[in-house]
């Protein structure tokens, strides 16, 4: 079966590149997909003016007709930007335009509430004790209005998807400080039906689709927003992460694919790697976008939606890294299920002229052999690393910078045992737990030091710029997953030293390993230093081998240590046995 709506979505500052979407719209020609979304959280009102403010009651032609009215108000309120929804609207006219030359849909996805400053500035009644209300009537009233106007500019985007229920909003139920006697008394479903039919009514009325994400941080709010999700009408779409709460490859399936009432489903993918390594450390995804592509199609799945790239990353897109084989990955696998691995390879190393134009049937076939040898495993280093007995142990797949930071991270910000409750004792600190968590970090470790051997077999129908740059990559990768090993091994051994302090034959080894761990968070902090002035690859590269990052965790780790040994001095000072 193939799913009906197959989309490629832009995040990042992209959307506001014309050779960027260009780019896209050409991948989504070549590879049978079906629809570009621009996502931005701001984009409805970066291209609407706020004219139910400025010109409350009255009607207009077109945003001309709007800033007509209301020039003189925008200048007021919003000099710097009182020209930016007339230039963005004329570009994003020219985008539709050459989508539908080719039979691409055009969507915008944002999250809401949002809005211009100027609307709070004229509504002081949103602001109560300091802090901005989410239950004041008026954000419904303007939320109506700016649809209106968005569809009165544009006919032919095919819709709006939307995420209420996440704090990434500038306001919202979920994320709100307000203490006020309507919020303590407001359910959040109450909030989420409010703005939801807000936003359907106009949506309905231009004939448009609107398509409702259920992306949370905790399962609380999955709950609260499902409840709304299910109560709307038929014709909304469900958008749902394939795993629940954020695109982590080791939890388990979102639960609330096939249990979303009456309503169209998709199911979301991420290709760039937010956190399995920017593609800094390559991941190549196929078996796990087969599976997650499998369970939503028996669950009666009729949409995909791929991002690939990632708003807090700008300049960095799944484009510029070997993980590109994701997207071609589920772009032909939500076509055809049954698509070979090494035709998805193939077509990779085709599409993006990694092959000389005159290499033979057989130097392809082995070079497509070389390819998923060298990274077709390259998830199960990510998994070993990254994570930690499948815990989320990285920041959006940076170093974490502390030992609490990151247990906030595995255990709060990213938990894992909110949905698994097997994984409730997971980053615990006991002996057994530590040499498992040991010896997931050094078999990461193992896995990417081989890759070297593989890398020495250069395919001969590789061209000379497409095998220069995967050896550079190879060699960033086994970098990138050492951090991750000191890192890893340092803090486990660290809390394991602390807190637990059973007498044990292990612990002489955890202080000589720990030492170790410790004095190469310095070494690798240099040799990153060195690294940065003697290559010269993206700026990403950099940021994903932080040596300042490893700096402040040595520091860190060595704080706690001096502050537990002191401690226990002065226990034995004391005769204390606490």
């Amino acid at each position: 079966m193939s799913f009906d709506f197959r989309g490629l979505e832009l995040n990042s500052h992209y959307v506001w590149n014309f050779d960027w979407v260009r780019k896209s719209l050409a991948f989504i020609k070549d590879n049978n997909m079906t629809a570009l979304v621009l996502h931005r959280n701001e984009i409805i009102d970066q291209l609407v003016y706020p004219a139910g403010v400025f010109a409350k009651g009255q009607r207009f032609e077109n945003i001309f007709d709007r800033y007509r009215v209301i020039h003189r108000d925008l200048y007021k309120y919003v000099a710097r930007g009182r020209s930016t929804p007339m230039q963005l609207s004329d570009y994003l006219r020219r985008v539709i335009e050459l989508a539908d030359r080719q039979g691409t849909q055009v969507w915008l996805e944002n999250k809401e509430l949002w809005f211009h400053d100027s609307i709070v500035e004229l509504n002081p009644q949103v602001f109560k004790n300091g802090r901005l209300c989410p239950n004041e009537p008026v954000w419904m009233e303007f939320i109506e209005q700016k649809y209106k106007d968005l569809f009165n500019n544009f006919d032919n985007i095919a819709g709006i998807i939307t995420a209420p229920a996440t704090r990434e909003s500038r306001l919202s139920i979920s994320g709100h400080r307000c203490t006020c006697d309507l919020c303590a008394s407001t359910p959040p479903e109450d909030w989420y039906r409010r703005l939801l039919n807000a936003m359907y009514r106009p949506i309905k009325a231009a004939g448009k689709t609107l398509v409702v994400r259920d992306f949370v941080f905790d399962r609380q709010t999955q709950t609260e927003i499902a409840t709304v999700m299910e109560e709307l009408p038929e014709d909304v779409i469900i958008c749902l992460k394939n795993t629940p709460h954020d695109y982590y490859p080791t939890f388990p399936d979102n639960a609330r694919i096939g249990n979303v009432g009456p309503h169209r489903q998709w199911v979301e993918f991420e290709v760039m790697a937010q956190y399995y390594g920017w593609g800094i450390g390559p991941s190549h995804m196929v078996d796990d976008t087969r599976y997650r592509l499998g369970y939503a199609r028996s669950h009666c799945v009729e949409g995909v939606l791929v991002r690939t790239d990632w708003e807090a990353l700008e300049a960095h897109s799944v484009f510029h890294t070997p993980n590109l084989l994701n997207l071609y990955a589920v772009a032909e696998l939500a076509v055809a299920e049954d698509t070979a691995k090494e035709t998805i390879y193939r077509d990779w190393l085709v599409g993006e002229q990694y092959l000389k134009p005159d290499a033979t049937g057989s130097e392809i076939d082995a070079a497509v052999a070389w390819s998923i040898e060298l990274l077709g495993d390259s998830w199960e280093i990510i998994r070993r690393a990254l994570y930690t007995n499948d815990c989320v142990f990285s920041d959006s797949s940076t170093y974490p910078v502390s030992l609490a930071h990151a247990w906030w991270l595995a255990e709060e910000k990213n938990s894992l045992r909110d949905w698994d409750p097997a994984k409730e004792h997971a980053m615990d600190a006991d002996e057994p737990n530590v040499r498992r968590i040991l010896e997931e970090k050094e078999e990461a470790l193992r896995r990417v030091d081989a890759l070297e051997d593989v890398v020495k077999r250069r395919p001969t129908a590789m061209t000379d710029a497409a095998y220069q740059d995967l050896v550079e990559r190879i060699d960033v990768f086994r970098r990138y997953i050492r951090g991750f090993r000191e890192i890893g091994q340092a803090c486990i051994l660290t809390k394991y030293l602390t807190e637990n302090e059973e007498p044990s034959g292990f612990r002489a080894e955890a202080r000589r390993l720990l030492q170790e761990r410790l004095d190469g968070l310095l070494e690798l902090a240099a040799d990153f230093r060195q690294y940065r002035h003697t290559t010269d690859f993206r700026h990403t590269t950099y940021t994903a081998l932080g040596s300042e990052r490893l700096e402040v965790l040595h520091a860190d780790l060595s704080r706690i240590l001096a502050l537990n040994a002191s401690r226990l001095e002065n226990q034995a000072g004391t005769g204390s046995t606490a």
